[in-house]
């Protein structure tokens, strides 16, 4: 009986840990996103389930946190995402400090999931139309909130052991049964033939507009013939597999 009672305490102390290992982690990431810039002013707007930090452009940090706010509770039913520590996400307005603080050496995306924050970039620096950012529903649809995440809530049911080609594949499947966006690609793209196993072991080396189009697409296959549950349990068993 004291070995069992002994088993309990070694495993509760170890579930501790690891808790505050993760959290330790997520603190440092944040931190290091908000001290990399030259002149750390952040201030912060908060919501039900996240906190946005800014330096001036308020309007944008009030939209994140709004947006994040709606859509958490979807994305916490679909994904049995029971997080109970606020999400962060930290607004860059500038692509220097964007990529300073993330070591970003690639194109500038428009928002990016890293280690349990959530940075996203200006607006104002997109490469899109902006005159109707103010419109909610363009926000919406154009915006990385909603696909980045639904990264993060893929990275903690898989204890961050999912590949890129299916967290990429889910984002863009629930994204758009959540807001209705649908990755644009030519036609003639979508002929291409890419299997499973080249996405998953050259995901990064593909084109990324036809790589991110054939993992939404065999997602949605999949979906289409096991259903949404068998594929959160596919996810699921992911993470505890190495716990």
């Amino acid at each position: 009986m004291r070995k069992i009672e002994k088993w309990c305490c070694l495993l509760l102390f170890l579930l501790i840990l690891f808790y505050g290992i993760t959290r330790n982690e997520k603190q440092t990431t944040l931190q290091k996103l908000l001290c990399c810039s030259e002149e750390n002013h952040w201030q912060m707007v908060e919501g039900v389930h996240s906190k946005v930090y800014y330096k001036k452009e308020k309007g944008y940090a009030e939209v994140i946190q709004r947006q994040a706010d709606t859509y958490y509770n979807m994305i916490a039913t679909d994904f049995e995402w029971n997080k109970k520590e606020k999400i962060d996400f930290v607004l860059f307005e500038t692509k220097e400090e964007f990529a300073s603080s993330l070591l970003y050496r690639e194109k500038i995306p428009m928002g990016v999931y890293y280690n349990g924050v959530i940075a996203i970039l200006s607006p104002n620096l997109w490469e899109y139309d902006k005159q109707d950012w103010q419109e909610s529903d363009y926000f919406l649809e154009k915006g990385p909130v909603v696909h980045e995440m639904i990264h993060f809530a893929v990275d903690d049911k898989t204890k961050g052991n999912c590949e890129p080609f299916l967290s990429e594949g889910i984002a863009l499947y629930y994204e758009k049964k959540y807001t209705g966006f649908v990755w644009h690609i030519e036609e003639n793209q979508k002929q291409q033939q890419i299997t499973k196993e080249q996405l998953k072991k050259n995901f990064s080396q593909l084109d990324s507009s036809v790589a991110y189009w054939k993992s939404y697409e065999w997602v949605e296959n999949f979906v289409e013939c096991y259903g949404e549950k068998t594929l959160q349990q596919a996810l699921k068993e992911k993470g505890e597999k190495y716990y």
